[in-house]
């Protein structure tokens, strides 16, 4: 059950534009990569099948990926360096000569399917280049196959199964790259670096008189053990900014309890819906010692998301830390579930749709995108630390809250961003660190907080006991 099998392959198409249409019917043995998978294992090796934890009465629709609580089988993955270019990734059942499994879901910088409890025979395994055409380093990629046992389904009680989100320090800032027009929903990624002055889209300027925007990519992982699964009711009031997301907490016997996790908002402009409470960038102003401000100078217009699996950070770790890809786009635009129920908050004129962030995977927004800046219109020139805090007022349930804030140290002169210093994960309650610390002391600054905070939340709790 150890066995794991890796390759490398390329894209062959010499233009780097990739194939369309992006099948595996329109591939030549020149243009894609395709191979014979001979499973052969003993008996019993896959035990357990998919199960999707819903409320009653309600179905999910599985055009977004696997369920929740994958099963067994075999895990087949390919990873390329960004998620800016794409491959598309078909399993064939050599016997039947159908496809079983099939990862062909845009903006990630992988495709990992599961072929759910397999029998021992081949099946054919084939890579489509779709576009590669942004970075060099997107025309190879690597792929694995591995035996995959699903990690929800081996608790010997039953047991609550919850995400932990972690938030990497930002990265990859730019104040200009954006032409003067309104923003779009996939954003802009079709110019080199310094084609256009602007900094801020056309809407966002109209919107909120931004005119000057430090960009940059924001990281959101989930290393639980459970996905962060949130759930809302399309409707006319959900339209009209009368939204309110679910969290559905899974349980290892595929069980699921609701709870409220705040408002969600739906953008005209974009036709998709936000998780309105997912994170807030804010900027300090650092002194000449590297200590930053006691109140941030600047803070983000943008708190929300559509969550969405685009990062697989565990590709090459052991597969019991991975999982199949199961969220992506565009599973916060349209409905991807339905209920027998005829009113109530799920009735016909109002179903349900999912999005959410598989164990082992992080949603990336990418400096680009449409509202994914901090406005530092007024703000001079100097040090700034850019820290990203996710589930600041605490709406998701998680395991932990150890490593929702990510901290990084930038020099802002002209339109010109240098990275300083970039910061581990770390909790929102914790000090920032300063941009002259090193590593180790902000370790240990961080442990000697959370005593404090433990002590205080624990002499906190005595008190409301003794008043009860």
């Amino acid at each position: 059950m150890d066995q794991v099998i890796s390759w490398q392959g390329k894209a062959a198409d010499p233009t780097g534009q990739g194939y369309w249409f992006p099948t595996e019917q329109s591939c030549s043995p020149d243009t894609c990569d395709s191979f014979v998978l001979h499973v052969d294992m003993p008996a019993n090796s896959f035990p357990t099948g998919p199960k999707q934890p819903v409320p009653p009465d309600t179905t999910r629709i599985e055009a977004e990926g696997p369920a929740d609580m994958p099963g067994d089988g075999v895990l087949i993955a390919i990873h390329w360096a960004t998620d800016f270019d794409q491959y598309n990734l078909y399993v064939d059942d050599m016997s039947t000569g159908r496809t079983v499994a099939e990862g062909i879901d845009l903006d990630s910088d992988a495709q990992s399917v599961l072929l759910s409890r397999p029998h021992n025979g081949d099946y054919r395994v084939t890579v489509v280049p779709f576009y590669t055409n942004f970075y060099k380093a997107d025309m190879s990629y690597s792929g694995e196959v591995r035996p995959f046992l699903d990690p929800t389904q081996r608790y010997p009680h039953k047991t609550t199964l919850l995400p932990q989100i972690q938030t990497m320090a930002p990265s990859n800032f730019h104040i200009g790259d954006v032409p003067p027009l309104p923003s779009n929903p996939t954003g802009w990624r079709y110019t080199p670096n310094g084609t256009f002055e602007n900094s801020c889209y056309l809407d966002e300027t109209a919107q909120f008189g931004s005119t000057r925007c430090l960009r940059f990519d924001n990281i959101i992982r989930n290393v639980g053990s459970a996905p962060l699964v949130l759930r809302f009711s399309w409707s006319p009031d959900a339209l009209t900014n009368n939204c309110q997301m679910q969290q559905e907490i899974l349980s290892s016997d595929a069980t699921v309890t609701d709870r409220n996790a705040g408002p969600c908002v739906f953008h005209p402009q974009h036709a998709h819906f936000h998780y309105q409470n997912m994170g807030i960038y804010q900027l300090y102003a650092v002194d000449g010692s590297g200590t930053p401000g006691a109140k941030p100078v600047a803070a983000s217009r943008k708190v929300g998301f559509c969550t969405v699996d685009v990062e697989d950070y565990t590709f090459g770790r052991p597969a019991a830390e991975q999982r199949p890809r199961t969220y992506s786009f565009p599973t916060c635009n349209i409905p991807n579930a339905y209920t027998t129920r005829s009113d109530g908050p799920y009735g016909p004129a109002s179903p349900p749709e999912y999005m959410g962030v598989s164990p082992g995977w992080g949603d990336i927004y990418t400096w680009d995108l449409p509202a994914q800046y901090i406005d530092v219109t007024h703000v001079p020139d100097g040090m700034y630390e850019v820290v990203s805090r996710s589930n600041p007022d605490g709406g998701i349930e998680t395991s932990a809250r150890d490593f929702e804030t990510g901290v990084t140290c930038v020099q802002i002169t002209g339109a010109t961003v240098k990275t300083v210093k970039s910061y581990a994960s770390q909790p929102n309650w914790a000090p920032l660190p300063g941009c002259g610390q090193s590593q180790a002391k902000v370790r240990a600054v961080h442990r000697a907080h959370r005593r404090r905070h433990r002590r205080h939340h624990h002499r906190h709790a005595k008190v409301r006991h003794k008043a009860h």
